[in-house]
């Protein structure tokens, strides 16, 4: 039985399963060092690995990194539009600017996502945010809309969590797949399912799901404990806490993941989530004689 379970997000294609367990598993033993005070046996860890499948189509050319996401199409604007204006509408109140802020990949931006992507950039101290943000949404959508393709990741999630995962990581894009997971397997009991820079706040990406009032007002029954973690500078977080959506998540916006807002390794590192982790499997904070 394999006690974690990791569900990655985007810009993974060109990676898989065992490179990502290899960068996972010390930042996570770390995470879990510092919230028990002392060094902790690690636990089996194993990654629900899809990252491959979207090197298929379109989206092959978000495998060498966020710059490539310039390569958006006009149609690309028109149905990423409503995510970027979902969240202009969490960002200080007045016009957007209208000043260029160069950023690396920017320039072929379609026009009409450009002023809300350096709202996004300002807001969030970084001239790579918006890019981020637009691929996280991109490879989002396409999860949610092309059935084949989801069809093949949630399999791949079920073949790994199902074989005896007690604690779900999803982290970006992975919490929606592991979100998917939970609503599909009613009868499968989670003892944690950890979320770490999270896009299910956004309600553009909830009216995708195929159903989005799945565990409104409520938790999912199947979970004993939901840790949602974001840091307040995370763009794919931005739309805030979810426990508003979701009564009883165990909302920390406190990481400070510093340069790499968006980084899975600074998150898992953190002591909020080795604590989280403690929690839910409680055995392992018990120092070796």
């Amino acid at each position: 039985m394999t006690a974690i379970i990791g569900v990655h997000g985007i810009m993974n294609q060109q990676l898989g399963r065992r490179q990502l367990i290899a960068s996972w598993g010390p930042a996570l033993a770390d995470g879990l060092e510092r919230a028990a005070g002392h060094q902790v046996p690690m636990p089996d860890l194993d990654i629900v690995f899809y990252g491959d499948l979207f090197l298929q189509g379109r989206d092959r050319a978000l495998s060498k990194g966020p710059g490539e996401l310039a390569e958006l199409t006009d149609e690309d604007a028109d149905t990423l539009s409503p995510f970027a204006e979902e969240v202009a509408g969490t960002l200080d109140s007045g016009p957007l600017p209208d000043e260029d802020l160069p950023a690396k990949g920017r320039t072929s931006v379609p026009l009409p996502l450009q002023p809300i992507l350096r709202a996004l950039d300002r807001r969030f101290g970084s001239r790579t945010a918006s890019l981020l943000f637009l691929g996280e949404l991109k490879q989002v959508r396409r999860y949610l809309l092309d059935p084949l393709l989801k069809a093949e990741v949630d399999d791949r999630a079920e073949k790994v969590i199902a074989a005896g995962g007690r604690v779900v990581i999803g982290h970006s894009l992975g919490s929606v797949v592991a979100f998917e997971f939970i609503r599909q397997h009613p009868d499968y009991p989670v003892e944690l399912l950890l979320t770490l820079g999270s896009p299910l706040g956004l309600r553009t990406v909830r009216a995708l799901m195929p159903d989005p009032a799945y565990g409104a007002d409520r938790m999912p029954l199947n979970v004993a404990q939901w840790v949602s973690l974001r840091d307040p500078r995370d763009p794919v977080a931005c739309a805030g806490d979810l426990n508003r959506l979701w009564p009883g998540v165990s909302d920390d916006p406190s990481a400070e993941n510093q340069g790499d807002a968006h980084s899975v390794t600074r998150y898992l590192s953190k002591r909020q989530a080795g604590s989280a982790v403690l929690a839910a499997l409680p055995g392992l904070a018990i120092p070796e004689p």
